[in-house]
């Protein structure tokens, strides 16, 4: 598979163009169960780095036996229910309300999460994530210098006479701890539906 069409599910159905440099499409997601931690501030802080680590490890514990990108979904608004409107500043992470989540195993159940939850003391959630369209490109470079990117996403939401629902994902295809900078690839998506 061409490291530009990679999607965080192996199934979801394009209805357009397959991502690749700044070219967006839209997409439809199906339904899923995934693991996830909701969190407050900068990805710097220790708490982001320490759900990251207890979303991967409580996936091994469960039986996962294949890697997968990190997905987080970020907001100012201090809500991850609803768009703000407002665009996403990406030099105030303080203020960020953050969910990261990985696609839970095929086998993991409320029982088998709970289990392990309470083993660990990680506070990881197994949740249903809804099927839902979303418009999607695929940034190339930092995250630091994303905000063209998401720009010219809202452009294609606002042409495609849509609007964002919900706040923006971004799912890493890289390890940016051994991707250099402007190497990274990050698919930007944000949940869209049509104008009432």
């Amino acid at each position: 598979m061409d490291a530009d069409t990679l999607s965080p599910d192996p199934t979801p159905q394009s209805t357009g163009t397959p991502p690749t440099g700044t070219t967006p499409a839209l997409v439809d997601l199906p339904a899923r169960d995934v693991l996830a931690v909701d969190g407050r501030g900068a990805p710097e802080d220790p708490s982001f780095a320490a759900a990251v680590s207890a979303l991967f490890a409580t996936r091994l514990a469960l039986g996962a036996d294949q890697d997968v990108p990190l997905e987080g979904t970020y907001s100012q608004s201090g809500s991850l229910s609803c768009a703000d409107g407002q665009p996403f500043d990406l030099a105030s992470p303080d203020g960020w309300v953050w969910r990261l989540l990985v696609p839970a195993p095929p086998r993991a159940s409320e029982a088998s999460v709970a289990a392990e939850v309470a083993s660990s003391g990680a506070p990881v959630q197994l949740r249903r994530q809804a099927g839902q369209r979303v418009a999607r490109l695929l940034h190339r470079g930092p995250y630091s210098a994303e905000g063209p990117s998401l720009e010219a996403l809202s452009a294609f939401v606002a042409g495609q006479g849509l609007v964002a629902t919900g706040p923006h994902t971004e799912i890493y295809l890289d390890d940016p701890g051994s991707t250099p900078p402007a190497d990274l690839r990050t698919l930007l998506q944000v949940p869209v539906a049509p104008v009432r």
